[in-house]
């Protein structure tokens, strides 16, 4: 059987796939709802496009046609060896296409492959079968048409130039405002027509979003962060969840991108009334004693950037307590400044994914560049995988934001306002994102009832 060739995009074709009985009724469920399902597939030693076309057969043994999907390839192999990958954005056919309705185009037969056994369709007879299925199904044509296009659209932020790194780093600042509120990430990034970067002032125009037109929410946004945002300076969108769950992001999109040295995200959580910064800094992959990994070489903006942060926490301890003995002011720490150290953009990256990366408190990084572990072979300080084996991932920082573990309140609005703004002075843009709703489980949700 001869591996799959590195097709290009004129003579792509895709699979025709089968599942064991009992995996098919579950790929079928999850096709249904929540509309995506993974498998893993050993045949490890092909090689894959990041994003393939399949068709399902969802009833053992008949080779029959009940969907088309697109699928992508997925981070780790839980543990197995294997290659996992995603299928999403699925067109049912309600009622399966029967071999023998375009026999004469396609061979079901013969073209059927499973997990362990792969086997691309001829080339010359995809496009004959992709037609077939729209003759003899008409009415999922546009969609499966639709479907065809998804996989050549451009999905990656790929590159390394300074306009796709901070383009980067503000979809993956939107992408952590939307996991905060408990939205559909996932469903949102993947929108993303990236058609048309060359001419994208800021990743809010590569989003379907709602543009913000309401001037009663702008205006109380506008005093949420008082004295920082400029309308006619910003873009501005809205995504909304189920219930009372939105975000409001407010994106600077007047300086050329490829000017600006670094993204600082200050969301603002509603329902807790408190505020995080986090600021966003590029690794790089770099060898050392334990191979090439990911790390970052403290420079003298890193260092300027801690001092600045460390005034304003000393000043924000000082400041008196609120009077307020509502359990929502409650906080594990009020660090208010955090630093995502990024890995750079990946060719394969989940076009929904957030960044990889490491994440810390200001403090905890005054600390940990303290220690020996910090200095770098060749002398200065770096921080990375390989000597910063305790930080928070993507997944912890925003469990703890949207539960309102962390954060500060109003009172030190004004010393992290003065932070944004020397980052601004150094040439650095902000993001700002509102919060509303999160859904984090609250008493009644977690109560246990006595049986």
């Amino acid at each position: 059987m001869a591996r799959n060739p590195n097709a290009s995009r004129t003579s792509y074709s895709g699979y025709f796939l089968a599942f064991e009985p009992a995996r098919t009724e579950k790929v079928a469920e999850r096709l249904h709802n929540p509309g995506e399902a993974s498998e893993s597939f050993s045949a490890m030693d092909w090689k894959f496009e990041r994003r393939e076309v399949a068709l399902l057969s969802l009833e053992p043994g008949e080779f029959t046609i009940g969907a088309l999907v697109l699928m992508d390839r997925m981070h780790g192999s839980g543990g197995t060896g294997t290659l996992k990958m995603r299928m999403w954005s699925p067109v049912i056919i309600e009622d399966p296409i029967k071999p023998g309705e375009i026999a004469d185009e396609f061979p079901a037969v013969d073209r059927l492959c499973t997990a362990e056994r792969f086997k691309r369709i001829p080339s010359i007879e995809w496009p004959l079968v992709l037609e077939a299925i729209k003759r003899v199904r008409p009415a999922l044509a546009k969609r499966i048409d639709a479907l065809v296009a998804m996989r050549e659209k451009q999905r990656h932020l790929a590159g390394n130039d300074k306009k796709i790194r901070r383009l980067t780093e503000q979809r993956d600042a939107i992408g952590l405002a939307l996991d905060i509120a408990s939205l559909n990430r996932k469903a949102i990034l993947r929108k993303a027509d990236l058609s048309h970067i060359d001419a994208a002032s800021s990743a809010l125009e590569l989003l379907d979003a709602e543009p913000l037109q309401e001037q009663d929410l702008i205006r109380q946004d506008q005093r949420v962060f008082k004295g920082l945002l400029k309308l006619d300076d910003f873009k501005a969108a809205r995504f909304e969840g189920t219930g009372d769950r939105e975000v409001r992001v407010y994106v600077y999109d007047k300086k050329p991108l490829e000017t600006v040295l670094g993204i600082d995200l200050l969301i603002f959580l509603a329902d807790f009334k408190s505020y995080l910064l986090l600021q966003y800094k590029c690794m790089e992959p770099k060898s050392d004693d334990h191979g090439k990994t990911w790390s970052y070489l403290v420079d003298p903006q890193l260092s300027k950037q801690i001092k600045a942060m460390d005034t304003a926490m000393n000043a924000i301890r000082l400041l008196p307590m609120p009077a307020s003995t509502s359990m929502r002011d409650w906080r594990l720490s009020e660090e208010t400044f955090y630093f995502k150290f990024c890995e750079t953009t990946s060719p394969d990256a989940r076009d929904d994914a957030l960044v990889a990366g490491i994440t810390l408190g200001h403090s905890h990084l005054k600390r940990f560049l303290e220690l020996p572990e910090a200095i770098g072979a060749n002398g200065g300080k770096r921080i990375g995988y390989s000597n910063c084996p305790r930080y928070l991932n993507n997944t912890q920082f925003v469990d703890l934001a949207r539960e309102g573990w962390i954060g500060c309140d109003q009172r030190g609005y004004a010393l992290i306002s003065a932070v944004i703004k020397a980052g601004q002075a150094d040439g650095r843009r902000a993001m700002y994102a509102v919060i509303k709703g999160s859904g984090a489980k609250t008493a009644a949700d977690r109560r246990k009832r006595i049986q």
